[in-house]
C-alpha cells in the first residue's frame, strides 16, 4: 500500500521529459490506397505528374513511385470537379463545386494553396476551363454563355471578357436566343490566338482573340459533350449524346466532313462523354468513352479504343470519372503518338499498355484499390525473413504473368530526396531493406500481400480460399476476361480492371487472419466457422486437403443452430498453385463467425473461438485437441452469430447513452454541493507502481482525484457474453515459478479469462503422440467487461517474443529473474497480475476516470539513440485506442500515461468506411448515395447521424497497431490511413520537384504590390481567426500528411519543436495531440469561403458597374461584413464545442474480484 501512496505527487524530471519527447509523437504520416469518391484527373506532361481530386476537397499528386504530395481546400464539403496543371512550373489550378478557383504550388515537399478567386452569380457558373498555350491566362467558359479570363500571376480577372452576345453575331437565328452554356473550350494548334468554343446545343464558334471576331461557326443538330483538335490544327471533332461524333473541316461550316458516326447505332445510344483524337505513324487513334446501345448496354461503363482494324471496347466495373494518354517520348505531349491510357473511375485507376501486341494493363505502383473486395480484416508484419519475402513475390508474379503488360511504370515526374542525396536506385533505398507486410482480408474469401515497408502500398500476393470448397453459389477462379463465347459480340467488351464488389458466398468473408513469418505458416478463419491452414511453398502440387470437424457444442444436448450451413470442402486432390498451399481444414460445429484466432507454429497449434466457445486444433496431426463450450447453460437457442456488441440495438445503445449523460450530469450538480475526496478514494484510484523506475514516474503536476463514472453492471445471462474475443498462446509461470507451462489463454464477452495448461510432445514423439490440454484457472472480472486482450510481460517487463524469435535470434532470450506479469485489458480498464499466484500488481480504470472504451489493443517498441550510449534505448509500451478515436500510450508494468493523441475523429472518416451495405427497410445505402426512403428532414437527420456514427465505428474497429508504434486504419473503404505513434518510426513522402530555371514566372511590379496588399488583408484577417485560417497544403482532416515536417527539420513532437510535448497535461492546457492538429480542426469546422478579400477579388465590368447604384453597393458592403463576422463567431462556438465534447460522463467501475479454481 505505501508503494501506492509514494507513487502520488511526484512530477517528472526534465531528462524524463525530455526521453518522452525523444520516443513519443503523433503524427498522421501517409495515406495507401484509392481516394475516396474521385471527382477530378489531370496530367503535366511535362513534369510526368498525376493529380486526382476527390469530392471532399482533397488534392493527391503523383510521380514515381515513392513521389507524393497533397493538399486539402478549406471547405472540406466542396467537390473539386476540375483540375489544370500549368506544364513545367509544379503548379495547378484546381475548380470547385463552390464556383472557387484555387492555385496550388509544390514548394519543396509541400502542396500548399497560394491564391484563391472566387465568381459570383449563376450566370457566372464555371462549365468549362483552358489554358493557354502561353501559360499566361486560364480560360473561364461559364454557363451564362461569356468566358472569363483568369491572370495566372495575380490570379485575378483580367478585364478582357469575350460575351456571348458579341460571338452570336455572324450566328443563325435560332442559335442567338440561347446556345446554352459554354460546354467546352479548346485552342486550335499552331494558332494560340484562334479557340473554339463549344456550346451546349450544338453550337461551335472558332473565335479569333487578335481581331477579335469569329472566323467560322459550326452548326450541330446534337447536343455537344465535346471537343477535339487533329495535331495539325486543320480539323477537329465533336462528341454528342446521341451517341455520334463528327469530324470538321476549320474551313467548313455548314455540315461535318463525313455523316456524324454512331459506332454502335443505329438504335439510341448513351451520350459520348469525351472524345480523343491521337496521331500516330500507323492509323490514328480514337479513344472516347460512353457511346453504348441504350437498349442492351446502358449499365456499362465503357472506353472504346481504335486504331485501324483494331477495337476493343474497355468494360470497367464502376463509373468512369475521366481519362487521358501519355506520349511516346519525344511526341508531341498533347496530340502525340499514346503509350499509355489512364483511367480514373470511381473506384480505381486503371492503365492500359497501347503500345502493347493486346493493349494489356499495366501494374499499378500505388493508388491499387484495397476495396477490390471489401475489407473485413488485418494483420502487420514485421521484419519478414528474406526467403519467404522471396516466394510470395515469385508466387505473386506466377499469378498475374498473363494479366498485365512488363513495361515500367510511365508517370515517373518527382524526385525522392534520398536519391538525390546518396545518389541511390530505387532498390538501393533504405525502405526496401525493412520488409514489412501488411494483410487484409476480404469479403470474397481473399488475403492480400501487401508490401507496406515504404511509401505506397504494392500488392504482393492473394490467397484464394473460394477454391477449396465447392457449391452452386462458390464460383470457379475469378478472370479479368469475357467468355468465349462472348468475345465475337458486338461491341467488343473486355472486363479491365481489379475492382468486383460481389462476392460468390457470404460465407466466405475472412474475419481473422494469421501469419507466422518465421514458418511460412497461415491462418485464415471464415464467416462459417471455417480454419484454414496453409503453408508456403515454391512449386505446383496436387493433393487432398485434410478436413477436420470439432463440435464445441458437444456438452450442450439441447442446443439448436438457426444461423447458415456450413460450407462444403471440396472432396479429392486438388490443384494447389504456388505460395501459400492449404494443408488442413477444421469446420467448427455450429458453423458460426470466428471472434478470435491465434496461431503458435512451434507446437503446431491453433486455437479459434466463437460466439459459442473454443477450440483447439493440431494441425500438424490433423487432430482436435480441446473443445471448450462458454455458452450459458440456460441459452440454447443458437443465435449468438451476431456482430461483437453487448447492445441489442443501435437504437437501444443511443437511448441508454443519453440516459447515462442525463444521470451523470446530475451526479456531478450533486457532487458540486456536498461531498470531498476522502483518503482512502485518494489511495484506490490508481494500482500506482514502483516509482523509482524512470518510467514510473507521473506525468504532471499532483492531480485532483479524478471524477470515477458509475459503471453500470452487465446482466450475468447477456446473450453475447458467451463469444470469445481474444487467444492468447504463452510459455510462462502458471503451476509455480520453478517452471514454465505452454499455456492457452482465452477471454469471453463477459469478463472471463479461461488458462488452459497444454503438454506438448518433444522431438519425434511430436507426430506420434497426441497434444493434451485442460483447464487450469479461471478468472472472472466483477464488472463483467469484455476482455480484449491478454497478454505476457516477462521479468524486465517486455512482451514475451512469438514463436521461434529467440531461436533465430530475433529477439532477447526471456528474462526468467523475476517473476512474469499478465496484462488483462478489458473494455474499461486494463489490470496487471503477477505469475503464478494471480496477485493483483496494478490498474489502470479507463472508463471510471474518462468515460471512454477500450477498442484496440497492442505492444510496440520505442526506441531512441542517447547522446552518452552507443545503444539504443528502447521502452516496451502499451497501445490502446478508445472508442472515441484517441490513441494512449502507456508505459509498463506502471500504466503510467507517455502520450494521449486524438488519432482518429468523426471528421477524418469518410461516409464510405461500411462501402455498400445496406440497413434497416427504406433501401437506404450507407455511402449515402441513396436516401429514397427519406421523407423529411428529420428522417434525414437521423440517417445522417447513423451513417456518421456507423462509419467512425467501423474507422475505429479496422485500426491495426505495428510492433514499432505505427497503426493503420480505414479512412474509407478504400483507403488506409498510416499515423505513427515514434518520434523516430515515420514513414512519410520525402520528395520535390527538380523545375527548370525560370519555370515560374515572376510577378511585375504592379503584380507584386497588388499581392502585397492582399497579404497584407490575409493577414489581417489571420489575426482575428488565429492559426485555423492558415493553408499549408494539408490539415488535420486532409486525407494525409505532407513531407513537410519531415524534410527541413527533425522529427518533432506534433510539429511544435520548443512547446508541444506529448505528455499528459492539465484539462485547459493543450492536449498532446494539441497544437497544430487542433489548429487545423478548427480551421476544417469554419466556414471561411466569404472573406472581404474574395469580395475585392471579384473584378466587375463597367457595364455592370454602371447598372448598380450607390445604395446597392452599401448593402453589398454591408453584406460582406455581416456574413464576415457569422464567420468568425461559427468558428469560435465551433472550436469550443470540439474541444469539450472529447469527454462524456459514463459509470463506476467496480475493482476485479478473482476465483481461482484448480
Amino acid at each position: 500500500m505505501l508503494k501506492f501512496i509514494r507513487g502520488k505527487g511526484q512530477q517528472p524530471s526534465a531528462e524524463r521529459q525530455k526521453l518522452q519527447r525523444e520516443l513519443f509523437a503523433f503524427r498522421k504520416t501517409v495515406q495507401h490506397g484509392f481516394p475516396n469518391k474521385p471527382t477530378s484527373l489531370a496530367w503535366d506532361p511535362a513534369l510526368r505528374l498525376l493529380a486526382v481530386g476527390t469530392a471532399s476537397g482533397a488534392i493527391k499528386i503523383f510521380g514515381k513511385p515513392g513521389v507524393e504530395f497533397y493538399g486539402q481546400h478549406s471547405n472540406h464539403e466542396s467537390a473539386v470537379t476540375k483540375i489544370v496543371f500549368v506544364p513545367n512550373e509544379g503548379r495547378l489550378v484546381s475548380l470547385c463545386d463552390d464556383n472557387s478557383l484555387h492555385l496550388w504550388e509544390v514548394n519543396g515537399s509541400i502542396l500548399e494553396e497560394v491564391k484563391e478567386h472566387s465568381l459570383e452569380g449563376k450566370l457566372k457558373k464555371i462549365s468549362a476551363l483552358c489554358l493557354e498555350s502561353a501559360r499566361e491566362h486560364l480560360l473561364l467558359g461559364t454557363e451564362g454563355g461569356n468566358i472569363y479570363l483568369l491572370n495566372l500571376k495575380t490570379f485575378n480577372m483580367s478585364e478582357t471578357i469575350i460575351y456571348q452576345d458579341v460571338v452570336m453575331q455572324n450566328v443563325p437565328e435560332d442559335y442567338k436566343i440561347n446556345p446554352g452554356a459554354v460546354e467546352a473550350i479548346a485552342e486550335q494548334p499552331g494558332c494560340p490566338d484562334k479557340i473554339l468554343i463549344g456550346y451546349n446545343r450544338g453550337l461551335m464558334v472558332l473565335w479569333d482573340r487578335k481581331a477579335p471576331g469569329a472566323d467560322q461557326t459550326y452548326i450541330s443538330s446534337q447536343q455537344l459533350e465535346s471537343i477535339c483538335w487533329h495535331k495539325s490544327g486543320s480539323r477537329f471533332t465533336s462528341s454528342h449524346n446521341d451517341g455520334s461524333y463528327a469530324v470538321w473541316d476549320v474551313g467548313v461550316g455548314e455540315k461535318p466532313l463525313e455523316e456524324p458516326n454512331t459506332i454502335y447505332g443505329p438504335f439510341p445510344c448513351k451520350a459520348v462523354t469525351k472524345f480523343l483524337w491521337r496521331q500516330s505513324k500507323g492509323d490514328d487513334y480514337i479513344l472516347f468513352a460512353g457511346g453504348m446501345p441504350r437498349a442492351s448496354y446502358s449499365d456499362r461503363h465503357a472506353i472504346t479504343v481504335q486504331q485501324g482494324k483494331k477495337h476493343v471496347v474497355f468494360d470497367f466495373t464502376s463509373k468512369i470519372v475521366d481519362f487521358f494518354t501519355i506520349a511516346i517520348e519525344g511526341e508531341d505531349p498533347e496530340f502525340g503518338e499514346p503509350d499509355t491510357l489512364i483511367v480514373l473511375l470511381e473506384e480505381e485507376l486503371v492503365a492500359i499498355d497501347l503500345l502493347s501486341e493486346d493493349w494489356k494493363m499495366l501494374s499499378l505502383p500505388y493508388l491499387v484499390s484495397l476495396h477490390a473486395s471489401a475489407v473485413t480484416c488485418s494483420q502487420h508484419i514485421s521484419n519478414v525473413p528474406v526467403q519467404l519475402w522471396e516466394d510470395i513475390i515469385s508466387a505473386g508474379k506466377k499469378q498475374v504473368q498473363d494479366l498485365y503488360s512488363t513495361r515500367e511504370w510511365p508517370i515517373t515526374g518527382g524526385v525522392i530526396l534520398s536519391e538525390k542525396e546518396n545518389g541511390k536506385e530505387d532498390n538501393n533505398e533504405e525502405p526496401e531493406v525493412t520488409r514489412n507486410l501488411l494483410l487484409t482480408g476480404h469479403e470474397d474469401g481473399t488475403v492480400r500481400f501487401w508490401n507496406a515497408s515504404g511509401i505506397a502500398l504494392q500488392p504482393l500476393y492473394k490467397f484464394a480460399s473460394a477454391g477449396l470448397f465447392s457449391g452452386d453459389e462458390i464460383g470457379g477462379d475469378g478472370s479479368n476476361g469475357v467468355a468465349d463465347d462472348d468475345e465475337e459480340e458486338w461491341p467488343p467488351f473486355r472486363k479491365v480492371g481489379t475492382f468486383d464488389p460481389y462476392s460468390d458466398d457470404p460465407r466466405l468473408a475472412v474475419k481473422k487472419v494469421v501469419l507466422c513469418p518465421l514458418t511460412g505458416t497461415l491462418v485464415v478463419a471464415g464467416t462459417a466457422g471455417s480454419v484454414i491452414v496453409a503453408k508456403i511453398g515454391s512449386e505446383q502440387v496436387e493433393k487432398e486437403v485434410k478436413v477436420t470437424t470439432m463440435n464445441v457444442v458437444s456438452d450442450r444436448d439441447g442446443f439448436v443452430w438457426k444461423g447458415h450451413d456450413q460450407l462444403t470442402p471440396r472432396s479429392g486432390n486438388i490443384s494447389l498453385p504456388p505460395g501459400f498451399q492449404s494443408s488442413a481444414i477444421l469446420q467448427l460445429h455450429p458453423p458460426a463467425a470466428v471472434t478470435a484466432l491465434v496461431l503458435h507454429s512451434e507446437w503446431g497449434l491453433a486455437a479459434a473461438g466463437t460466439a459459442h466457445g473454443l477450440a483447439l486444433f493440431d494441425f500438424v496431426r490433423h487432430k482436435g485437441v480441446l473443445t471448450k463450450c462458454t455458452l450459458n447453460p440456460n441459452d440454447l437457442s443458437g443465435a449468438g452469430d451476431a456482430p461483437i456488441s453487448r447492445r441489442k440495438s443501435f437504437k437501444k445503445s443511443l437511448r441508454e447513452s443519453f440516459r447515462r449523460l442525463r444521470k451523470g450530469r446530475s451526479t456531478r450538480h450533486a457532487d458540486k454541493r456536498g461531498t470531498g475526496t476522502s483518503p482512502t478514494a485518494e489511495k484506490k484510484r490508481d494500482g500506482g507502481g514502483d516509482a523509482s523506475t524512470p518510467s514510473s514516474a507521473p506525468l504532471s503536476p499532483v492531480e485532483p482525484k479524478p471524477v470515477e463514472r458509475q459503471v453500470e453492471a452487465r446482466p450475468v445471462d447477456d446473450g453475447q457474453g458467451s463469444m470469445v474475443r481474444c487467444l492468447y498462446f504463452a510459455r510462462t509461470y502458471i503451476i509455480s515459478v520453478q517452471s514454465m507451462t505452454p499455456t492457452l489463454w482465452a477471454g469471453t464477452n463477459n469478463g472471463t479469462v479461461f488458462v488452459f495448461t497444454i503438454t506438448v510432445p518433444g522431438g519425434q514423439k511430436r507426430t506420434e503422440e497426441d497434444v493434451s490440454c485442460q483447464l487450469g484457472k479461471e478468472i472472472q472480472l466483477k464488472h463483467r467487461a469484455p476482455v480484449i486482450s491478454v497478454s505476457i510481460l516477462d521479468g524486465a517487463s517486455v512482451p514475451l517474443p512469438d514463436p521461434l524469435e529467440v531461436e533465430r535470434g530475433l529477439a532477447k532470450q526471456v528474462d526468467t529473474g523475476t517473476p512474469h506479469r499478465v496484462v488483462i485489458c478489458s473494455e474499461e480498464q486494463f489490470k496487471i497480475f503477477t505469475l503464478p499466484s494471480l496477485k493483483p500488481f496494478c490498474k489502470f480504470k479507463l472508463t471510471a476516470h474518462e468515460g471512454s472504451r477500450v477498442r484496440r489493443v497492442g505492444f510496440a517498441a520505442f526506441s531512441t539513440s542517447r547522446p552518452d550510449s552507443s545503444t539504443q534505448y528502447t521502452e516496451s509500451c502499451l497501445l490502446c485506442l478508445t472508442n472515441l478515436g484517441d490513441c494512449i500510450v502507456l508505459s509498463v508494468p506502471e500504466l503510467r500515461r507517455q502520450l494521449n493523441a486524438a488519432v482518429i475523429r468523426r471528421e477524418d472518416i469518410n461516409d464510405s468506411v461500411l462501402g455498400e451495405t445496406k440497413r434497416g427497410d427504406q433501401g437506404l445505402k450507407i455511402s449515402g448515395r441513396e436516401e429514397g426512403g427519406l421523407q423529411n428532414t428529420q428522417e434525414r437527420d437521423k440517417y445522417e447521424y447513423f451513417e456518421e456514427e456507423c462509419s467512425f465505428e467501423n474507422g475505429i474497429s479496422s485500426l491495426t497497431f505495428t510492433k514499432n508504434g505505427e497503426a493503420f486504419y480505414l479512412h474509407s473503404s478504400s483507403e488506409l490511413q498510416r499515423i505513427t505513434l515514434s518520434a523516430s518510426t515515420i514513414t512519410q513522402p520525402r520528395c520535390c520537384l527538380e523545375l527548370p530555371e525560370g519555370a515560374r514566372p515572376k510577378a511585375t511590379e504592379t503584380d507584386e504590390e497588388d499581392m502585397e496588399d492582399e497579404d497584407e488583408d490575409e493577414e489581417e484577417g489571420d489575426e482575428e481567426k488565429g492559426d485555423e485560417g492558415k493553408i499549408e497544403g494539408r490539415e488535420s482532416a486532409a486525407p494525409s500528411p505532407t513531407a513537410q515536417e519531415v524534410q527541413a527539420i527533425p522529427p518533432t513532437v506534433n510539429g511544435d519543436t520548443d512547446h508541444a510535448e506529448p505528455i499528459v497535461q492539465e484539462p485547459d492546457e493543450p492536449k498532446e495531440n494539441g497544437t497544430e492538429e487542433d489548429r487545423h480542426d478548427m480551421s476544417a469546422l469554419s466556414v471561411g469561403d466569404i472573406t472581404i478579400d474574395s469580395v475585392k477579388d471579384h473584378l466587375m465590368t463597367s457595364s455592370e458597374e454602371n447598372r448598380i447604384t450607390e445604395i446597392k453597393n452599401e448593402r453589398l458592403e454591408f453584406s460582406t461584413r455581416t456574413e464576415t463576422q457569422s464567420v468568425v463567431k461559427t468558428t469560435v462556438i465551433s472550436s469550443g464545442t470540439t474541444i469539450s465534447s472529447r469527454k462524456a460522463p459514463l459509470a463506476k467501475m467496480e475493482d476485479l474480484e478473482i476465483e481461482i479454481t484448480m
